[in-house]
């Protein structure tokens, strides 16, 4: 709860931040229109997790083909970028018979963690490449030369924010293994589906 409420004052201060810069009785410019619409998403999806977190389950859902499955994600990625003032890139490397990813679930993962590594790309491109086989899907985020305090914490070490929080139980859910080299995160996640 606490979480929750500070994430969420977050994303109003977000709002009125933007409100007071725009001058009084002039219409929102574009740029600042797309900024509120940025936090106005991250507050939805920060009450979304948070819905899924305090009822302990996870959204699920069908294999998506990988081109309109990276397709989607950069949809959704849109608002970050918006925040971060960077831009994405995503790329696949593997074999195209394996291209199949996990719905919303998985989808989302990516979202949470890469909202995490998403400070070291400020101004600037975020770089995610894809792999899959049939045992694992693999992604890589470049820049992130370490991997963020928020997500190598302890079990006995809670994050403080919901972002982090989905993180984690998403990533224990799904058995995802994390690590970082030579200034990039990588993320393993063995194709079994979520443990529930």
């Amino acid at each position: 709860m606490r979480s929750t409420l500070h994430d969420m004052a977050n994303v109003l201060a977000g709002v009125k931040g933007i409100l007071d810069l725009n001058r009084a009785g002039q219409p929102i410019g574009d740029r600042d229109r797309q900024r509120l619409e940025a936090v106005i998403e991250e507050g939805i999806t920060t009450l979304d997790r948070c819905r899924h977190l305090s009822m302990a389950t996870l959204p699920d859902g069908p294999l998506e083909p990988g081109s309109a499955w990276r397709a989607q994600l950069l949809e959704e990625l849109e608002p970050m970028g918006t925040l971060f003032r960077s831009r994405f890139e995503l790329a696949f490397d593997g074999a195209p018979e394996w291209d199949q990813w996990s719905g919303q679930l998985l989808r989302g993962y990516v979202r949470a963690l890469t909202r995490q590594v998403m400070p070291h790309a400020k101004g600037r491109t975020m770089t995610i490449r894809f792999s899959v086989d049939p045992y694992a899907w693999m992604m890589c985020w470049s820049p992130a030369p370490a991997l963020p305090e928020s997500l190598a914490r302890g079990p006995e070490e809670r994050p403080v924010d919901i972002c982090s929080r989905w993180a984690m139980q998403v990533g224990t859910a799904l058995g995802a293994m994390l690590s970082c080299e030579a200034g990039s995160m990588f993320a393993r996640i063995p194709r079994g589906g979520p443990a529930r």
